[in-house]
């Protein structure tokens, strides 16, 4: 039999990962998904220091981070291999370590660490990063928070994918617009000199480079005829037999050469002592190799296929400047190419956001399955307290009876936890069943009196009703309908001060009939009206975190009025009580 605070504690967890959910559908920017995951585990695990940590070049670099002493440090790494975080980095593996001056690979960043929770960041089963957790405490973790931590990171890497894709799409529309400016500059030059020099300008906008060339085959030979980032005399005094260097090679062979390291490369001839990686394509006309563009940068594998086939467009590009033919229609070539690259583009970011959908239904399947198992044992607990309560099973002491009291109505709080689940899952999958009978909502209300009383006595709150003599018949799901006002009416008696008052007003308008419940509680800012309809949301305040709850509960009455043709919204100040207001549309069929 599960106790309350395991139950509570998976409660938590489906809390945590619907919010880091949220997240990764609602920005495509993974630094501020990561920002985000951060703020919620800071806010909702309570660690005392929590990083997210990037592979790039068999090193970790920070990219998010709570309380790390290097955040600021730009130049800040680790090794690959180096420390808990870098052995979890390159074996893909997490770690648990409970006493970190235990672990002779500890390297200790933080004072006073003692346990260090360390779970890999995976794309395609390929390490991207890790999610990194420390604590001031011994023994401060377990199997849930590596289970917790391993499912955000999860999450971070559907963030991650998001993001490439998206920046790929951006990227191709920048360079079609890169393309389409170049094409501009060939019309409006016919001064060759001037039309190299604004070409590589432009092209070199677009890449990660350091120096950006266009040489050009004359008397077999290649020459430099114009460049970016080279000095003068590298620019004048370079040339190069066809065949003789990476350039060459590229003009001998009519294919390009991406040299991730030059200092690989057996025919690389140099042209400057900067370079460590280098890009090239030829330059052909109707089949010809007629000159080679050829990038270079100071940093090691600087290049990728993306910049191969950009660079290949705009190689084609200058060919037509240089011979100025067949102008217009290789415009209208280049610009279809790239179009098919921006829908094929478009089509793996569609077929991601699919992927995220199926997601998403997995894990409404998973919340509705839970919450029904979750059901079946519960009833049976409640049943057999109640009979002990209620000595049927025995007589039992004053005190037996407080504890069996607490426990009874728990597990009806958590009864309530559990019906909100399921039906929230329920409206996600478009399963939540109105049945619309005739409904008189004066013989309603007048019934629902009883229970309203009993609710607010508790805290000593006076009820009173306003209502016309008389109202119209609708259709309604009188079910559902006493659902809305039980989420609202307990909502303003949780929040209302004992020995108050709570107003229920019913009148009737022309296309509908509108309720008013008015409390004396504490009130909601008006910075928090447009999002506590919202799923999860609360306002955050002392008083909202001792009341607890799922946070559905306006969610799902927001569903059940507008099912009934109704609006919802309220009107509030911090402090001075709120209306909430919704209204049953008439009429409806």
């Amino acid at each position: 039999m599960p106790k309350p605070r395991h139950l509570e504690q998976n409660s938590r967890n489906l809390t945590i990962l619907y919010e880091t959910s949220k997240i990764v559908n609602s920005s495509l920017d993974v630094d501020k998904i990561l920002k985000n995951i951060v703020d919620i585990v800071v806010k909702k695990l309570h660690y005392d220091n929590f990083s997210v940590l990037f592979l790039e070049n068999d090193k970790l670099v920070l990219r998010a981070s709570y309380k790390h002493p290097k955040a600021s440090s730009k130049s800040y790494y680790i090794d690959l291999g180096q420390g808990i975080t870098g052995y979890v980095a390159r074996i893909g593996k997490p770690e648990i370590v409970n006493d970190v001056a235990k672990d002779k690979r500890y390297v200790a960043v933080r004072k006073g660490i003692k346990s260090e929770l360390v779970v890999p960041i995976k794309i395609n089963n390929k390490i991207v990063g890790v999610f990194n957790v420390e604590s001031k405490k011994f023994g401060a973790f377990n199997e849930n928070d590596l289970f917790l931590i391993s499912a955000l990171a999860d999450q971070a890497s559907i963030a991650i994918q998001n993001a490439i894709i998206t920046k790929s799409l951006r990227q191709s529309n920048q360079r079609l617009e890169t393309i389409n400016k170049i094409g501009k500059i060939i019309n409006s030059s016919l001064d060759l000199n001037t039309v190299f020099k604004k070409f590589l300008e432009y092209a070199s906008k677009e890449l990660n480079y350091d120096f950006c060339a266009l040489l050009i085959i004359e008397n077999g030979r290649l020459y430099t005829k114009a460049g970016i980032g080279f000095t003068t005399k590298e620019v004048e005094t370079y040339s190069a037999d066809i065949g003789e260097g990476i350039c060459g090679m590229v003009a001998k062979t009519g294919k390009p050469i991406i040299a991730g390291d030059v200092s690989k490369i057996h025919f690389y001839k140099e042209q400057s002592p900067r370079t460590k990686s280098e890009i090239a394509v030829p330059l052909k006309f109707e089949g010809e190799v007629i000159g080679v563009l050829n990038v270079e940068s100071k940093e090691l594998n600087a290049f990728d296929k993306e910049d191969l086939v950009y660079l290949s467009a705009l190689a084609d590009k200058a060919a037509v400047a240089i011979k100025n033919a067949q102008l217009y229609e290789k415009i209208k070539n280049f610009n279809i190419e790239l179009k098919n690259q921006v829908e094929r583009a478009t089509k793996d970011l569609r077929e991601a956001n699919k992927g995220l959908h199926r997601l998403n239904q997995i894990k409404s399947d998973f919340v509705s399955t839970v919450s029904h198992e979750l059901r079946t044992p519960l009833t049976s607990i409640q049943g057999y307290v109640s009979l002990m309560f209620d000595g049927n099973a025995g007589h039992i002491s004053i005190e037996q009876k407080e504890f069996l009291g607490i426990v009874k109505e728990e597990s009806q709080r958590l009864t309530r936890l559990i019906s909100d689940l399921l039906d929230i899952s329920k409206i996600e999958a478009g399963k939540m069943k109105i049945a619309f009978e005739n409904f008189n909502l004066l013989d309603f209300i007048n019934k629902y009196k009883v229970e309203v009383e009993n609710m607010a006595s508790s805290k000593n709150i006076k009820v009173e009703i306003k209502a016309p003599h008389s109202l119209p018949v609708i259709k309604a799901d009188a079910d559902k309908v006493k659902q809305i006002f039980y989420n609202i009416v307990s909502n303003a008696i949780k929040f209302s001060p004992e020995n108050t008052i709570l107003k229920i007003i019913i009148k009737e308008n022309p296309n509908n009939i509108q309720v008013d419940v008015i409390d004396e509680g504490i009130g909601i800012a008006e910075k928090d009206h447009a999002n506590i309809f919202e799923k999860f949301q609360q306002v955050d305040t002392k008083m909202t975190r001792k009341a607890g709850g799922t946070g559905l509960g306006l969610t799902i009455t927001k569903h059940l009025v507008e099912a009934h043709g109704g609006n919802i919204w309220v009107k509030s100040k911090l402090g001075k009580g709120s209306t909430f207001s919704f209204t049953l549309r008439k009429g409806l069929k």
